[in-house]
């Protein structure tokens, strides 16, 4: 064959190639012109791999083609998967996973299992090592989600298909953490959520330019975290899962950060997994966690147990504000000493208390309650008392449990210093294998 003969024959191999939605969604997850696919010319698998950058960052990344026997899942998809993992532990780069398959290559049996074993057994080595981001663009079924589902970050677009048993409900269980229109808007927000991601374990946290602050306003916990993060920096993670708490990553003077500011109330069970879940996602790349905290407790132990051990095994930066009350078991997994918070603050009326105030009164404060002229209309004024006096902030902080009060306004920027003064933070744990953590 002749080299002209051998042009043309790529040339035709290569605009062949060029028909695919999976090699078109690659090529908008990578800054233009930056993709260099690997394999292109195996032809015999339903998946497309390949490398590029992203906003700076290099990364891998894989997409299924669904127009390939339907995306189907089978020894040769898991290879070319298999050689994205593989690049990843030698390149300590981020993996991104585009998902869109009619399931497991049937016609290959107990080869089709034996394969997403395989690929689920690598998710989970390269686990905490390097970020793994998942993008549900179109069908992602049975064996598929339970891959997907390992990321640590899952987009989910709100016309696909994402269950184990075919039924899109997953991302009311709390699966998906964002979830979109579109498998475009999928991609989009892919980009975004890695540049706030280290690209592996031994990366320093990305920095960014300051951005500026947005508008001042802490009237609920959603709003705190926008008005103490870079303005439009902030991305909420499972927003309609565990609304007692609002979570997310965002920058702080360009810094990626883990947030989390929990609502005033009871923490159910789906806030208090939504915390402990991107608690031990920032903690894997040493990203900074801030807390706000403003809350009366759990209602389950085995919960409680797990934001506990959450924040307690985290050795990365960890910032806590009280902004409300710090109650009881709440108090003592986000703010206490169980917590080994590096800094805690308080604003002026927060209060701190074994009890709600209101419990508080009825038990230590009996007297006070029964010498009331008018039970009714003077209660709440007793209650105010135990907030600013017994159960203030001052009290708690002269004892050394809190290194300063402060007011709201400048909560932004003493976080930025005191995260300037964590940068350089090196624990080292006793020797063992894992944690034992409540699930």
């Amino acid at each position: 064959m002749s080299l002209e003969s051998g042009i043309t024959r790529l040339n035709a191999a290569r605009e062949k190639l060029a028909d695919s939605k999976a090699r078109e969604r690659l090529t908008k997850l990578f800054d233009e012109g930056t993709f260099t696919e690997l394999d292109a010319f195996n032809d015999s698998a339903e998946v497309i791999i390949g490398y590029g950058i992203i906003e700076g960052a290099p990364a891998y990344a894989f997409a299924q083609d669904i127009n390939v026997y339907g995306g189907a899942v089978g020894m040769a998809q898991a290879a070319k998967i298999k050689k994205v993992y593989d690049l990843c532990v030698k390149t300590g780069l981020p993996v991104i996973g585009i998902y869109d398959s009619k399931g497991a290559y049937l016609n290959e049996g107990c080869d089709a299992l034996a394969a997403y074993g395989e690929l689920m057994l690598w998710s989970n080595n390269i686990s905490g090592v390097v970020p793994q981001i998942s993008v549900i663009a179109g069908p992602c079924a049975g064996s598929s989600a339970l891959l997907a589902a390992s990321g640590d970050i899952v987009i989910h677009a709100k016309e696909a298909i994402f269950s184990l048993d075919a039924q899109n409900k997953e991302a009311e269980k709390g699966i998906s953490h964002i979830t979109v229109d579109t498998a475009d808007e999928a991609i989009a927000k892919a980009r975004e959520i890695i540049t706030l991601l280290p690209i592996n374990n031994l990366s320093d946290v990305p920095i960014s330019d300051y951005a500026g602050i947005g508008d001042i306003d802490f009237s609920d916990a959603e709003k705190i975290i926008k008005s103490i993060a870079d303005v439009d920096s902030f991305i909420k993670i499972q927003s309609d899962y565990g609304k007692q708490a609002v979570c997310g990553l965002a920058r702080i003077n360009g810094q990626s950060a883990a947030m989390i500011a929990t609502c005033g109330g009871i923490l159910d069970d789906q806030a208090t997994a939504k915390a402990a879940r991107l608690i031990r996602l920032a903690d894997a790349f040493s990203i900074p966690v801030i807390t706000f905290v403003d809350a009366e407790g759990f209602d389950s132990i085995r919960q409680a147990a797990k934001l506990t051990h959450a924040y307690a095994e985290a050795t990365c930066a960890k910032l806590a504000v009280i902004t409300g009350k710090a109650v009881g078991s709440a108090y003592i997994a986000m703010a206490g000493r169980a917590a080994n918070a590096d800094y805690v603050c308080a604003w002026p009326d927060a209060y701190v208390s074994a009890l709600p105030a209101e419990a508080a009164v009825a038990v230590l404060w009996e007297d006070k309650l029964n010498a009331l002229n008018n039970p009714l209309d003077d209660r709440q004024k007793v209650v105010d008392e135990y907030k600013a006096t017994d159960a203030s902030v001052f009290g708690v902080a002269a004892k050394g449990y809190i290194e300063d009060i402060i007011e709201p306004e400048n909560t932004r920027a003493k976080l930025i210093t005191a995260l300037d003064m964590l940068a350089s933070k090196r624990i080292s744990r006793l020797a063992k294998k894992h944690s034992n953590i409540q699930l």
